[in-house]
């Protein structure tokens, strides 16, 4: 009986839509879900005449869902990057350590991957998969959690054929667990988005957040391509928001930003072990422009007062202080072992 114990993932970035490549030793993930679905249209022969239907035809594929884990601050970076649009090869970090910098592009055209789920039986393989957008998820205690939208052209089921099959998989090792992204290691700072760069002042304590980008991709199922979609595209304004909950009201600052339309910046900077000597994984989310769409103060009886507040992330024209080159609604920084191009 398959189980979830058993299963082992993959994903490895593309060149051409619904082509499948192997995934190798590099590319298995640490997973804890997946829920990806493919529906196929059901098109009967309604014509006139008949007492009852009598044969049907299969109509569109449609396929999509999330991939749910651990965030780490390494083995994610290919995911997060294809969502973002924009990585370039890494800069060294002491000897064994490389900085990436993942930015937000324009458009994601030709940024996907397949992915292929062993589940002890056979492969659930989905050729080519589209990074949708991607939630982040922590509160105190907790390890941070990462969920992303994917946008599949369909799903193989493999098991002695195919770019990936059981035996592939099967031999590949599956990557050390650790180095997980944990909440405590976070640095969380705002101020207005005018004022100078961020620092230790600026530091605040919420007892959890998430931040949700979503790209509005849609893909159109055009002739010649099996009822298949071709290559999602943007078919609306990306959306991004951020919520930060603190347990107790102690000040008026965000009711008062709702007010102001005053605008933010954030930067919440995680901070893991050593890769080496000196030398630390990182994780930085890089907000520049943020506008308070919400902010709460409600008494529920005699408990604690909490005060949560929600964001808008949008562009900037100008450079924040202390964030340099950073124009884009959000950016991640990364420091890890990876010394390759996360989109190469």
């Amino acid at each position: 009986m398959s189980s979830g114990k058993e299963i082992k993932a993959a994903f490895k970035k593309a060149s051409a839509w619904g082509t499948a490549v192997a995934c190798g030793e590099g590319d298995v993930l640490l997973v804890t879900g997946e829920k990806i679905s493919q529906s196929i249209e059901h098109l009967p022969d309604d014509s006139a005449g008949q007492s009852f239907h009598a044969d049907r035809d299969l109509g569109l594929i449609t396929c999509s869902g999330e991939l749910s884990a651990y965030l780490r601050y390494q083995g994610l970076g290919v995911l997060l990057a294809l969502a973002l649009g924009a990585a370039g090869s890494p800069s060294p970090h002491g000897a064994g350590g490389f900085d990436h910098q993942l930015r937000m592009a324009g458009d994601l055209d030709g940024l996907f991957g397949t992915l292929a789920v062993y589940k002890g039986f056979s492969v659930h393989e989905f050729a080519s998969a589209k990074v949708d957008g991607f939630t982040i998820e922590g509160q105190a205690g907790q390890p941070l959690s990462v969920s992303f939208n994917l946008i599949c052209n369909g799903r193989s089921i493999n098991t002695d054929s195919g770019a990936n099959t059981n035996a592939s998989l099967a031999a590949l090792a599956a990557p050390a667990t650790g180095n997980r992204v944990l909440f405590r290691q976070g640095a969380f700072m705002i101020n207005d988005a005018e004022d100078e760069a961020l620092d230790s002042g600026d530091l605040i304590t919420p007892s959890r957040f998430s931040l949700s980008l979503r790209r509005g991709l849609a893909g159109d199922h055009l002739a010649g391509g099996n009822d298949r979609i071709a290559e999602p595209t943007h078919a609306a304004f990306p959306e991004l928001t951020l919520s930060l909950e603190f347990p107790s009201y102690t000040s008026d600052t965000y009711l008062s930003d709702l007010g102001s339309d005053t605008r933010k910046k954030v930067q919440i900077n995680f901070t893991g072990g050593e890769i080496e000597s000196g030398v630390n994984y990182a994780f930085s989310l890089i907000m520049p422009h943020l506008v308070i769409t919400n902010a709460e103060a409600a008494v529920d009886k005699a408990g604690k007062i909490a005060h949560p507040i929600s964001a808008s992330l949008l562009a900037t024209a100008a450079e924040r202080s202390g964030m340099s080159g950073i124009t884009g609604p959000l950016a991640i920084n990364l420091t890890n072992a990876r010394a390759a191009d996360l989109l190469a």
